[in-house]
């Protein structure tokens, strides 16, 4: 029915700006604290690209593509905050253009490598929380699901 398509139009709306509070956390709706999914196997990660946007930003380099897979683990395990798997991914970027300044000393490809990390981590922190919620969703259940087939 009407209502509940609209219901349905806002959840996105509200999952793709940062959930209700604008914070981008997955939360049961009864308060309890989600459980991991019996079962539930994560789907490979992408790499550094969403099907949600169609976005690809795997420019060739192997370590920027396991930084993005290490994320994409990370948000499909249930109870990771998104800001913490986010830390985590921004280190892990950084490190490749100390990596690259390391091997090249300073050039423009250091410059180069700092502005596409720059980029990457911004598009995960302003277009990252739908990704987020739905792999939360996927990966946790809220004790309310409870068991289907007794």
């Amino acid at each position: 029915n009407g209502v509940h398509k609209i219901d349905m139009y806002l959840n996105a709306a509200l999952d793709l700006l940062g959930g209700e509070d604008g914070l981008c956390q997955y939360k049961c709706s009864d308060g309890s604290k989600p459980v991991p999914r019996y079962g539930y196997k994560p789907s490979p990660p992408n790499g550094c690209g969403s099907p949600l946007f169609g976005v690809q930003f795997d420019i060739g380099i192997p370590s920027m593509t396991r930084c993005c897979n290490h994320h994409d683990r990370c948000y499909d395990t249930c109870g990771n905050k998104k800001n913490d798997c986010d830390e985590q991914f921004q280190t892990c970027l950084s490190k490749i253009c100390r990596d690259v300044q390391k091997t090249l000393g300073i050039s423009e490809s250091v410059q180069a490598c700092e502005s596409t990390v720059q980029l990457l981590f911004d598009a995960v922190i302003h277009l990252g929380c739908k990704p987020y919620l739905d792999s939360q969703r996927a990966a946790c259940m809220c004790h309310y699901e409870g068991k289907t087939d007794l």
